[in-house]
This record gives C-alpha cells, structure tokens and sequence, in this order.
C-alpha cells in the first residue's frame, strides 16, 4: 500500500488511515494522519494544501484517486480528508427537466457536470424527472437508477452498477470478527401491479413458499415502464441477509462488489452484495471492514 499526496509518498510519515465507501454515498473518502515530526526528518520540504492530489494504490494499481478537502493541523500531526469524484455529485445542484432510461439520465447528469461516464448497469424503462430546489446531482441519479444500484467514481469515469467481477471468496479463518442479521421485515411475497389511476389489476407475481411459511405481505403499485409482469417480479422481497465483518487488509474488496461465504453458523451463505467498506491502517495493522446483504425467496 502506497499513499501519495501531490506526488511525494507519505508511508513513512503515515500514522493512520482509512478510507471508506457505502452504496449511499456518492464519493469515496480517504482520511489519513501525518506525523509531522517525522515528515521533518523524511521531507525537509513536505507541503500540504487543499486540493492536493491523493492517490492510494497497491500492486493493482491505483485503488483512490481524488484531492484534499480539509487539513485539520495540531503540533505534531496534520489530519486530511479527501474525496474523489463522487463528491461533485453531492455538491452541484441540478435543474431542469431529465427524462429517458437510467442509463440515459446518468449521461445527461455526466454531460451537465462534464464527468466522462463509463460502464452503467441501470434498470430499463422510461422516466421522467423533474428538479426542484436543492435536489442534487446524486439525488436525481439516485431517482433514476434506483436505490439498490452503486453509483460511483471509477478513476475520472461515473459509474452504475456493480459490475460483472466475480465474487471474491472469504473464507472463514480470514474472519476476525462478525455480526448477522437475517430478517423478513421488510419481505413482500405478493405483489400487483395496477393501471394507472385505477384499481384495475394488470399483473400479479408472488412466492408460493414465502406465503405458505410466513403468511402474505403484498404490496400494490401502479404501472411505471413498458412491462406490468416485469415490475410485479422486481417488486418482490424474500427474507433479508444483512453482516457486518472485519477481515484482514485487501484493498480488492470494493463497495458495490461481491463476496462469497460458507457459513451456515452465522447464516452467512452464497454470495453477497458489498453495501460498503472500510480499509484502516493503524499501528501496523491493516484490516477490511465490509458491509454485506442478500436477499433470499422462501424459507
């Protein structure tokens, strides 16, 4: 692991560092601590200034690019926050009227910020939306893709999506600690879709299982796209898997990810989404803190 900051790496001066990233944020944030006695002896002429180019990588590359948005000094130690791109999706505010699919909306939101937009995995269907005030770049993409997709900065590029990597494999011994929630609070085992402005049913989906074990919960919604019968599928919830685990360091473990586990005695199996993720480094020890969900139909 390599930190650089306007071109000078900060390892040997570098007392602490995280850097963090959840599927409802927009931007990654780097926070870090520089012990700046040592930066005395290591760089005579070390500089620190906002919007200062930050970049952390490993032997993959480069796995945080972004600039300093706030120096926190003390006598003995500067403390830096940093964001990538994602952070000017949180900070413009947009107006007007954007409609078209998801993907077309994230490109009319990359084009009015003058982002490159690379790989977007959004639904289909046909949306229109328009602005009031204070509604932000993110809220809007947000709207359009939907609140189970990733949107994130991939180097300069806007993304959607989690992409098509394979899942990364955890074992259990690589587990230093962990929390599971499975819960079916939020499950819907029957869904309707309606004509719009009336009661008129166009399309019903539901989960035999989950009704004969858990009893129904259903949930009606007027058409919104071109498919009933798609929309009355998507709306369906099975029973929901949520964790919290810490294993050691890797950076290749990224939000928006995914990550496979066996373990029946946390109720941890299959394969997981990476709602979120913290790298730390502190005191010599480097460690991957994930947040994971699933869902599963049925009992």
């Amino acid at each position: 692991m390599n930190l650089y900051l306007a071109g000078q790496r900060l390892n040997e001066v570098l007392g602490e560092l995280s850097l963090s990233k959840s599927r409802g944020d927009a931007a990654a944030v780097l926070y870090a601590v520089l012990l700046t006695a040592a930066a005395d002896a290591y760089f005579p002429s070390l500089t620190l200034a906002l919007g200062d180019a930050v970049t952390l990588s490993d032997d993959s590359g480069a796995c945080f690019t972004g600039g300093v948005q706030e120096l926190r000094r003390t006598p003995e130690s500067v403390a830096l926050i940093a964001y990538d791109r994602g952070i000017y999706l949180t900070r413009n505010e947009l107006y007007g009227v954007f409609s078209g699919s998801g993907a077309d909306i994230a490109a009319q939101v990359a084009a009015r910020l003058d982002i490159p937009l690379g790989r977007v995995d959004a639904p289909a269907g046909f949306q229109t939306i328009v602005t009031s005030a204070r509604d932000t770049a993110y809220d809007i993409l947000r709207l359009a893709v939907g609140e189970e997709q990733e949107i994130f900065m991939e180097g300069e590029r806007l993304c959607v999506g989690g992409g098509d990597a394979s899942p990364v494999s955890l074992a259990k011994e690589q587990v230093l600690s962990v929390e599971s929630v499975g819960s079916i609070r939020a499950m819907v085992n029957k869904a309707v879709v309606l004509k719009r402005g009336t009661a008129t049913p166009l399309a019903q989906a539901q989960d035999a299982a989950a009704l004969a074990a858990y009893g129904q919960f259903q949930t009606a919604w007027a058409l919104s796209g071109d498919s009933p019968q798609a929309q009355a599928n998507a709306a369906l919830r099975g029973i929901a898997y949520t964790a919290r685990l810490t294993v050691p360091g890797n950076l290749t473990l990224r939000c928006g990810g995914r990550a496979a586990l066996d373990a029946a005695e946390w109720g941890l199996e299959g394969t997981f989404s990476i709602t979120g993720v913290e790298h730390r480094w502190k005191a010599g020890l480097f460690t991957t803190t994930l947040a994971l969900e699933r869902e599963s139909g049925g009992a």
